[in-house]
């Protein structure tokens, strides 16, 4: 089985600040060269299901201490609970738990350092984070202090953006268990690039027409 190239933290229109599409998906992840991607609202689960494209359900959860990304759980999880909580509802639903964007200055971020129960992977690679390598490098360097799989995500808003930075998974097969083992078990990458000023300055220009 290849590794797959999954983008995994991407928003829609299901999200306050987002304006993708949801019924344009395959489409986009055939035009970026992805296998698929996990769909992350802001405290909504609701994830999207297409015979022609692999989408991992997910969603981008506001804890108490700052945001953390559940992949293939069940149902929502309450916002606005201390993050170590968070994170063990996750593993009850059988989940993966990931610290998304640790260091970007304009996020509420959430300290690895701090949380009493381990997570399951950093995202050290966020195409959108405001201050890219330096962010993203500080990000790395937790993943090695406490020994966490490393992935990235575009943490896209707009259509343009999907796929500037993704994962690397060597999962066993596409089904959804093996992807997440594939991410607990650490065969995985973050891999990507910052999202252009060109698409930033698009995602302000969709955010206030």
């Amino acid at each position: 089985m290849p590794l797959l190239k999954l983008d995994l933290h991407v928003h829609t229109v299901r999200s306050y600040d987002a304006h993708t599409r949801r019924e344009d998906l395959p489409a986009i992840i055939k035009s970026r060269g992805l296998d698929g991607v996990a769909v992350t609202e802001h405290n909504i689960f609701d994830p999207p299901s297409f015979d022609d494209a692999l989408i991992l359900p997910g969603v981008e959860i506001s804890s108490r201490d700052g945001h953390i990304i559940a992949l293939g759980i069940n149902e929502m999880i309450q916002p606005r609970l201390p993050a170590d909580d968070t994170i063990q509802r996750i593993h009850n639903q059988d989940g993966v738990a990931i610290i998304p964007h640790p260091y970007d200055p304009v996020c509420q971020c959430i300290k690895i350092a701090r949380l009493k129960t381990r997570p399951d992977a950093v995202e050290t690679v966020n195409a959108d984070a405001l201050s890219f390598y330096i962010s993203n490098w500080l990000a790395r360097r937790d993943s090695a202090k406490f020994k966490l799989p490393q992935v990235g995500g575009s943490d896209s808003h707009i259509p343009q953006t999907i796929g500037d930075a993704y994962t690397l998974i060597d999962a066993k097969s596409r089904d959804l268990k093996d992807i997440l083992d594939g991410i607990r078990s650490g065969k995985v990458s973050g891999e990507g690039r910052a999202t252009s000023i060109m698409n930033k300055m698009r995602k302000l220009r969709y955010k206030f027409s």
